[in-house]
């Protein structure tokens, strides 16, 4: 790593004429991301930069340019690519500074950042998507769910399912998988958590780790928010939060078919392929690639993931299986840990 700081440094050194600064006075870890990119805070005599070490000659890298001036042209707040070099992986962004949301929320704010935010994905759905943006198709739902398989279930819990049990498992992702399909598909930031939002000096939401932009279900993003691990919402504020969504839709398209209950369901589907996903992806993060800052996010995406499908019938089983057997497997896994 600190070769690599290095060549940060030093490449970061060269961009000061372009980038409007004279010399860095520092270079400085950020929090450690679910992301395989490290950040680093840039300090110049002419204020601050965002610094990222990626792999090197990444698709992923210019993926990340190429979605930041598509947002930025459609209005959306994210940080701009002040510098970029595709060969050797690396990076210099505009900085928003510290305040990420999910720290700053609290019993006074808390309402507002929740509203702000959904705004802020009703404006990202309003965009003029672009045609080389990925589609989540049905398929490509129900692929995505596996990881819940192969990473969670086998190779954090060395949990074995029987036939039957398998069969309940596979037989659920297609009926997820099918209800999210048939959603309408718009412009997803794809992890819209509090975690990857930020309170700019302006008072404005800024919006960050938007490299997995694609086309999707409508509920994919709103669920980010209303079902975020570290913030569970009451069934009052959820309510609350889904009338203003429906009220903001009206105020943008006038009539709006889509009545509460809809909505409420669509949320819930989108949750479960979000939940099953995320206990695959955050396990893969622990045992691949050796972070494992965010293992104890997995009891609440469970724990959403058994409570919500226990409202469907089609589901119950599945909740109960989740309850009955994964549940106390990952308690007594996180235990020994």
């Amino acid at each position: 790593m600190t070769e690599m700081k290095d060549d940060l440094l030093n490449w970061a050194s060269l961009q000061s004429s372009n980038l409007g600064f004279n010399t860095i006075v520092s270079l400085q870890p950020l929090r450690e991301q679910a992301s395989l990119r490290n950040y680093f805070r840039i300090e110049t005599d002419k204020g601050t930069k965002i610094g990222v070490i990626s792999e090197p000659r990444s698709k992923q890298n210019k993926l990340f340019k190429t979605h930041s001036n598509f947002l930025l042209e459609n209005g959306i707040s994210v940080p701009a690519v002040e510098a970029y070099d595709y060969e050797k992986g690396l990076m210099i962004l505009e900085d928003f500074g510290d305040k990420v949301l999910q720290l700053e929320i609290n019993s006074e704010n808390r309402e507002s950042f929740y509203k702000n935010a959904i705004k802020e994905i009703q404006k990202i759905q309003l965009c003029n998507t672009s045609t080389n943006l990925s589609i989540l198709s049905r398929d490509k739902l129900e692929e995505q769910m596996q990881l819940f398989d192969e990473w969670f279930l086998r190779g954090f819990l060395n949990l074995v399912f029987s036939d039957g049990e398998q069969k309940l498992v596979v037989d659920s992702w297609k009926i997820i998988s099918a209800e999210c399909s048939h959603q309408d598909y718009v412009l997803c930031h794809f992890d819209f958590e509090l975690r990857n939002l930020m309170l700019k000096e302006d008072g404005d939401i800024g919006i960050l780790d938007f490299q997995d932009l694609c086309i999707g279900p409508y509920a994919l993003d709103l669920v980010s928010i209303m079902k975020d691990i570290e913030n569970p919402l009451s069934k009052i504020e959820f309510g609350e939060y889904l009338e203003f969504y429906l009220n903001e839709l009206q105020c943008s398209y006038g009539e709006v078919k889509l009545s509460m209950e809809s909505l409420e369901r669509d949320i819930d589907f989108a949750g479960f392929q979000r939940q099953f996903r995320i206990l695959g992806t955050l396990s893969r993060l622990h045992l691949r690639d050796k972070k494992s800052f965010r293992l104890f996010d997995l009891i609440q995406t469970l724990k959403f993931l058994i409570e919500d499908s226990l409202k469907y019938d089609e589901l119950k089983a599945l909740s109960e299986l989740l309850k009955e057997k994964v549940e106390p497997r990952l308690e007594k896994t996180l235990r020994y840990l």
